[in-house]
């Protein structure tokens, strides 16, 4: 499946999407090198896909691919016009994608796979094993929002930086998290729904904190994001905050 969004990144279909990614400032070798996507609007082109490649549909439907239709039809395909993120495990393999919908009146703008026996979301972080290397490696640790803020920290030098997966922050993220950094930073966006976002992280962390599990904040600047931030001043204005 990440190949096949791959390909059709490079479709004319994809043309908006490209026009975006490009707008963001992702050049074709970060879109490689983070194996960026797209799913074609239409509801069975993965799904016709992965049959005629003989992938069995129980283990599409299985890994929320596709979700079967109430109408008596053909399954349909849960991703449909929509760049797309691959969520790797701690080993670096595909085990779901996030979805950002390119029609601007998509009730959803983010949508992840559903959970699946090798999914839980609560217990996964988006770039989990570069983030671990990199954290290694001396690099601070920074939790942020979004896929985006991931990929713009990253290529800005920050490496060992994650996201949780469209939802608040977990007491399982927050264990994984203490295992690759004693003081992660988490990184929320200079708003009002950043600041909330933030209160709820310190009331689920409070109880767990003791010597060597620690947590940081960075609020970015009013109205801007981590990647706003990358894009405007560099990396030098992250290091900042």
């Amino acid at each position: 499946a990440v190949q096949y969004f791959r390909l059709q990144l490079q479709t004319g279909a994809a043309l908006d999407a490209r026009n975006y990614l490009a707008k963001r400032g992702l050049t074709p070798d970060v879109l490689e090198r983070w194996q960026i996507g797209f799913a074609p609007d239409g509801w069975q082109n993965l799904w016709d896909h992965l049959r005629g490649k003989g992938v069995d549909e129980e283990m599409i439907l299985a890994v929320g691919l596709a979700k079967p239709s109430n109408k008596g039809g053909k399954p349909y395909d849960t991703f449909r016009n929509r760049i797309m993120f691959p969520i790797r495990d701690s080993r670096g393999r595909a085990i779901a994608f996030g979805g950002r919908a390119m029609d601007p009146n998509d009730n959803a703008k983010y949508l992840n796979s559903p959970q699946t026996e090798i999914f839980d979301k609560g217990r996964s972080l988006y770039n989990f094993a570069p983030a671990r290397e990199a954290a290694g490696k001396g690099k601070p640790l920074i939790v942020a929002e979004g896929y985006m803020d991931v990929l713009a920290l990253s290529e800005a030098g920050f490496g060992a930086s994650v996201a949780p997966l469209g939802t608040a922050v977990t007491e399982d993220q927050l264990r994984l998290l203490w295992r690759l950094s004693p003081e992660p930073i988490i990184a929320l966006d200079g708003d009002t729904a950043g600041l909330r976002a933030a209160y709820r992280v310190i009331d689920l962390a409070l109880p767990l904190i003791e010597a060597g599990h620690s947590l940081r904040f960075a609020l970015m600047p009013e109205g801007k994001d981590p990647d706003d931030l990358v894009r405007a001043g560099g990396a030098g204005a992250v290091q900042e905050v």
